[in-house]
């Protein structure tokens, strides 16, 4: 998790920080100037790829999450869902080597317990109840509070080589932003409280084999893969869509499954086959 950082990090660092010639220094010189220079906060930003919209957060501590940076991010979604031709929304980290080295422990410091977890719960909370499905695209390793975010997206498809940590346990918090609840109800409250209780380290095949990770594939093969599901998610009507997903939340009842069928029954007599 802390290995040295690759030359086009230390130049992400470098550029944030205002380096005048880095691109002309060693990897050696930079590591020494970028030494004790704090890092920017994470940013946030857009970008369209056909159906599929993306959020990217970079920078900081290694992607680290503050309660501005989680309501950035809900933001940002929100605006793509908006977006008729977007199909699905995508969650990746800058870079290559992690996704999230989790809570920004330094912007979070001094904040009531209170706040930190209510609004990075709101913020996910937004993130979760997109009409369009989202997807966490896991670019390296998840750490902490950057699974929290993750298990708040629909599906979940990480790179070859990355991990994931459950380290909340380890540093004295329970799961901050509704981790504990969303793996539970994936995998079940043993196994869940099984990943958090050892402080596991998950590689991202046994990941996969859990239930956590819907897919695994290579670096190179991540965006495409994501763009491939929105062409494939297309094919559903997007109303359609948007209601089966609020349908599939655990509190719905009965009575609002025949409700949102007859809804779209009744307003589309004329679309059915003959």
């Amino acid at each position: 998790m802390n290995a040295e950082p690759l030359l086009y990090e230390l130049h992400d660092r470098a550029r944030d920080a205002g380096l005048e010639g880095y691109r002309r220094m060693s990897k050696t010189a930079l590591l020494k100037a970028l030494d004790g220079v704090e890092p920017g906060p994470t940013v946030v930003e857009s970008s369209g790829r056909g159906g599929l919209g993306l959020v990217t957060f970079r920078g900081g501590r290694e992607n680290a999450l503050a309660l501005e940076t989680l309501e950035g991010l809900a933001d940002a979604a929100e605006a793509l869902a908006a977006d008729p031709e977007v199909r699905v929304v995508g969650i990746v980290g800058g870079g290559s080597r992690i996704f999230s080295a989790g809570a920004d422990l330094k912007a979070l410091q001094g904040l009531p317990g209170a706040e930190v977890g209510g609004r990075g719960a709101a913020a996910l909370e937004r993130i979760e109840a997109l009409a369009v499905p989202t997807v966490a695209l896991l670019n390296g390793h998840v750490v902490g509070g950057g699974i929290d975010l993750c298990l708040a997206c629909d599906w979940r498809v990480a790179v070859e080589g990355a991990k994931l940590r459950f380290i909340h346990n380890e540093l004295g918090y329970t799961p901050p932003w509704g981790a504990a609840l969303r793996l539970g109800a994936l995998i079940g409250r043993g196994a869940a409280l099984r990943l958090f209780a050892t402080c596991e380290l998950v590689s991202s095949q046994e990941a996969r084999s859990i239930g956590i990770v819907d897919e695994v594939v290579a670096p190179h093969k991540l965006l495409s893969r994501a763009e491939s599901l929105a062409v494939r998610v297309g094919r559903s009507d997007r109303e359609a869509l948007a209601g089966t997903k609020r349908l599939l939340r655990p509190d719905v009842t009965m009575d609002e499954h025949t409700a949102a069928f007859a809804a779209l029954w009744d307003a589309r007599p004329a679309t059915l086959p003959a």
